[in-house]
This record gives structure tokens, sequence and C-alpha cells, in this order.
């Protein structure tokens, strides 16, 4: 796509996703490049821009870079979603895979000014039918993701797949995002998810046990935090029945496989293991 734009400003491309974090399934796996107008960018408000642009306009520059991109896009795939808000969606045959191709602007926080620290960069997000900007911090959310991963011995990725498996299967549709369920296993306290051997119940017990307390105390669910610290995902009551939907569907998870390792079978498999 890079070598095929005819455009006035150079671009930037960075990956976010569930593939980034390792927190992907096979069934569902999100993958997004982020297609970044690097000419310029936004400041936070408050801090000096001492190179303010002026020479074109952003709403005209970032639509003219999706046009071209579908056109090149659909000379290339045989599937090209062109229907979202923000961006375009492509199958890779190859890699059996949606890619969502979203276009943004580079958003300079005062923090990233001071260190450059990527961690503290930002981006717009752009919604075309309204012209409207949205901040994000997919840094962030990709660094704290990863290091709970970390800290937690792989427990917090495992704990954000089991909730995107029991998703994927259930019955009925669970409007939950996978933004909600990281954001859910992201809230729980480290010592809760540390994986080791053996203990993968344990865990499952914990995201139960925290989405008991989501369900039932709505001053605390609003209070939940995304990874990135910037959002409250679970800020809307709407958010409520889907996860009792999920958290049914776990707790019956649970009781099925504690009953499998009281079994006599597994007992006596686990003592010759």
């Amino acid at each position: 796509m890079q070598d095929n734009l005819n455009l006035h400003f150079n671009r930037a491309y960075k990956t976010q996703g569930s593939v980034i974090t390792n927190t992907n399934i096979k069934v569902h796996s999100d993958f997004d490049l982020l297609t970044i107008i690097d000419r310029y960018h936004y400041n936070q408000p408050g801090v000096e821009n001492s190179s303010d642009y002026t020479e074109s306009n952003p709403d005209d520059d970032i639509l003219e870079l999706r046009t071209q991109s579908t056109k090149i896009m659909k000379n290339i795939y045989d599937e090209v979603d062109t229907s979202g808000k923000k961006g375009i969606s492509i199958f890779n045959k190859s890699l059996n895979r949606k890619v969502d191709i979203v276009f943004c602007f580079w958003y300079h926080s005062k923090k990233y000014i001071e260190t450059k620290d990527e961690h503290y960069k930002g981006i717009y997000l752009y919604e075309f039918p309204v012209k409207r900007k949205i901040l994000d911090y997919p840094f962030a959310h990709i660094n704290n993701v990863n290091y709970k991963g970390d800290t937690t011995n792989d427990g917090a990725r495992k704990g954000i797949r089991l909730l995107k498996n029991l998703k994927a299967d259930a019955d009925s549709k669970i409007d939950l995002t996978s933004f909600h369920l990281t954001t859910i296993v992201h809230s729980i306290e480290d010592n809760h998810l540390n994986y080791n051997l053996g203990n993968e119940l344990l865990i499952a017990k914990s995201i139960s046990d925290k989405m008991n307390i989501l369900i039932n105390d709505p001053a605390r669910r609003k209070e939940v935090k995304s990874p990135n610290g910037t959002e409250n995902p679970l800020e809307d009551d709407k958010v409520v029945p889907e996860i009792k939907k999920i958290k049914e569907d776990l707790d019956t998870l649970i009781i099925d496989t504690a009953k499998e390792l009281n079994s006599p079978t597994v007992k006596r498999i686990l003592l010759n293991y």
C-alpha cells in the first residue's frame, strides 16, 4: 500500500491488537494496522506547538488517505469492507485473518514531549461520518497488558484468552468487546492471576469473583480503568447483563472442571504423572 499512495505527506505504520499482546485466540484474532499521517501532529491542549501546520486541511488529508488506501486494497484483495467508521477491513487469505486498517493522526502528550517515550505517545482516531477525532493511547495499552502478563507469569494473558474463548463458544451473543474482557482481567490484582502449572482453575475463580463485584457494585464497576488508564469501559450499565452471561458460562466451566479433577480416573492419572 505504501508505495502506491500518491499523497503530499508521509505515513507511519504501527500495529495493535491482541496478536501483539499474545491474548488472541485462533478463532478470532484482532490485528489492526494504524496508518498515521506523519507530516504533522497535534499537541496536548496547553502545550505550545512550535510547528503549527497550516499547509493543508487535516480533514481533507485523512479522507484522501482513506480513499486512496481503499482503492489500492480493492485492487489486491477480494474482500474489502469499507463500512467502518474509523477505517476499512481486508481479509488476508494467506494469513486467514482479518486486518483492520485504521487511519489516524499523531497526538503528543506533555509527558511524551518531555520523555520521548512512546508509551506516552497518543493517536487521534478519526470518525469519518462526523469528522470527529477520538484520543487513544494504544502503545500504553500494549505495554501495560504485556507488563501484567509478564508479572503474572502469563496468568493475565491466560485469563483474557479464557474469556475470549467463552464468548466465541457461547450459544447466544455476548455483547462485550475484547477491550471489555481485557479490562475486566486487567483490573484483578496480580496475586490472584499469578500462573503456576495446575492453578488455572484458581485464576478462573478469581475472574468469576471479580465479575461478581462488577455486577453487584455499580460504583466499583464504573471506577474500573482501561489498561492504559484513560477510559472507564465498564461504566455503562448495559454491560451488566452481558457480564452476567459470560460469568454464567465461566461458572459452569469451573464446576465441570472441578468435577473432572475430582474423578477417580483423573486422580489416578495425576498420581502417576
